[in-house]
């Protein structure tokens, strides 16, 4: 009997720690994020935890419908190139930025932003550029997710945001 009670204790306490443990900072989530974009290795078209991980639910509802649109769209014109969403849609560019630092975070309650400055290095198709980015995150799930990005105008890129240009992939197939 004491033992029992005692196993029972220990699964509240772990339930109880687990529940109480904060999520990451916004600037963390932001952070890892684009980490994971900007590797070569990752792919978060076919990585579905990475979605679950950092996406908000709108956003990856936005995310599939551009991705069934697209797939849609070549199956029709096979002869033709259909380009669907990928991590560089995230990014707001075809030709990957080289870094990125984070350069301000205000968050309120259930919301957050994060300001990113983002380089082009010498070897890439914008050698020397910068951008101005802006992640909004969202509490979801009990962790900060985005639920949008704010790419800022600059010399090669007019101002987007990620939910836009999914939709807009979304329709234009």
């Amino acid at each position: 009997m004491k033992l029992s009670v005692l196993v029972l204790l220990l699964g509240v306490i772990t339930a109880f720690t687990a529940l109480a443990a904060p999520s990451p900072a916004p600037e963390a989530t932001a952070n890892d994020f684009f980490t994971y974009l900007l590797s070569r290795k990752h792919d978060i078209m076919k990585d579905s935890a990475a979605q679950n991980r950092w996406l908000t639910q709108d956003v990856r509802h936005a995310l599939a419908a551009a991705e069934t649109a697209a797939s849609k769209a070549a199956k029709a014109h096979p002869d033709e190139q259909v380009d669907g969403p990928d991590n560089g849609t995230f990014l707001a560019a075809w030709n990957p930025p080289t870094t990125f630092k984070i350069t301000g975070t205000k968050a309120k309650d259930a919301t957050a932003t994060v300001d990113l400055l983002f380089t082009w290095g010498p070897k890439t198709e914008y050698p020397g550029e910068t951008r101005k980015m802006t992640v909004l995150l969202a509490q979801e799930d009990g962790g900060w997710k985005v639920s949008d990005i704010q790419s800022h105008a600059a010399k090669f890129n007019k101002a987007s945001t990620l939910l836009g240009d999914l939709r807009g992939l979304a329709k234009q197939h």
